[in-house]
């Protein structure tokens, strides 16, 4: 066997190895779920930050609306954070032949983190409630 006849056996080996080890990355990576909970209101999001469950406590419908709108913006951060530490110890796992190129891929593909939300007051709230149906009010409701 001549040395190129070994290195070509030698490569498509390592192409095989890869190949498993990517299908098993995208396996893992479907059912990669992020879950974040705060007082009785629980988000779950998938790998891709799509929220694959919502449950909100009955209690929960008792707050006012900024209250549980910052649940729930604290919970979908929560699940991001939960699912983005899942993700890089799945990466962790991966062939040290594509890790680096999976970390450049996943950073390039979800961008900055977002900045840390403000909790809006409740007049906060209200004075963008009342400039929406303001807005609405002038340009006319529309259904289509």
């Amino acid at each position: 066997m001549t040395d190129m006849q070994a290195w070509e056996q030698q490569l498509q080996h390592d192409l095989t190895e890869i190949r498993r080890d990517n299908q098993r990355l995208i396996k893992a990576s479907a059912t990669l779920r992020g879950r974040g909970e705060v007082r009785g209101v629980i988000v779950e999001i998938d790998a891709s930050g799509d929220i694959t469950d919502l449950q909100i406590a009955p209690a929960a419908m008792r707050w006012s609306s900024g209250q549980l709108s910052q649940a729930l913006i604290d919970c979908h951060q929560k699940a991001r954070a939960d699912a983005k530490a899942k993700a890089e110890r799945l990466i962790d796992t991966a062939d040290p032949r594509i890790r680096e190129q999976l970390r450049q891929a996943r950073e390039a593909s979800t961008g900055p983190e977002p900045e840390h939300h403000r909790s809006r007051t409740e007049e906060e709230i209200q004075a963008a409630d009342d400039a929406y149906f303001e807005r609405m009010n002038r340009h006319g409701w529309r259904t289509d």
